[in-house]
């Protein structure tokens, strides 16, 4: 295992984070801790740019905060020896596109279902008044009958062959204390 340091005497964002970032694409070396105490962490994004996160780990050293000339430092660990396959490496920044195109449309997909969701919503709060109407109209000419929440568990009990237990009121629980 090597440790490789590269330094500029440059804050330039081309000169610095953009050769790192590519070692890191291109080579079989990744970033450790410089060590150095002096300096603010390296950029991970510059305008729309965006570099490997663990260049946060290099640091540079600014003119006008630090009190110094102007500096950028990287430390390296190759842990292999060789390039990197241009073709994996393409590979993955395609399968990075793909993802990126497959999530905005799940996205897209998501907010038209909950439109969809709301609509039929919507549609339901309409729908019975409409339903109230019919029935109504059917109950004029007989051919309906309202049956009451109770009788309708009463049904239920009778065919399931269960005896009906009369649920208590609060003057029976009250009786029931007194005595």
């Amino acid at each position: 295992m090597f440790i490789i340091r590269y330094s500029t005497c440059s804050i330039s964002v081309e000169e610095n984070e953009w050769v790192v970032d590519y070692a890191l694409k291109r080579r079989y070396v990744k970033l450790v801790e410089t060590g150095l105490e002096v300096g603010e962490p390296g950029l991970s994004n510059f305008k729309q740019q965006r570099f490997h996160p663990s260049l946060k780990m290099a640091k540079r050293v600014y003119p006008h905060v630090h009190n110094m000339d102007g500096f950028f430092v990287a430390k390296f660990r190759k842990f292999a020896n060789g390039v990197k396959s241009v073709e994996a490496i393409s590979n993955a920044e395609e399968e990075a596109k793909i993802k990126a195109k497959l999530k905005t449309k799940k996205q897209k997909e998501n907010k038209k279902k909950k439109e969809q969701k709301k609509n039929k919503k919507a549609e339901k709060a309409v729908e019975p008044v409409e339903k109230t109407e019919k029935t109504d109209k059917k109950a004029k000419a007989g051919k309906v009958r309202k049956v009451s929440k109770a009788a309708k568990i009463a049904k239920k009990a009778a065919k399931a062959g269960k005896p009906l237990k009369a649920a208590k009121t609060d003057k029976d629980a009250k009786t029931e204390k007194a005595e």
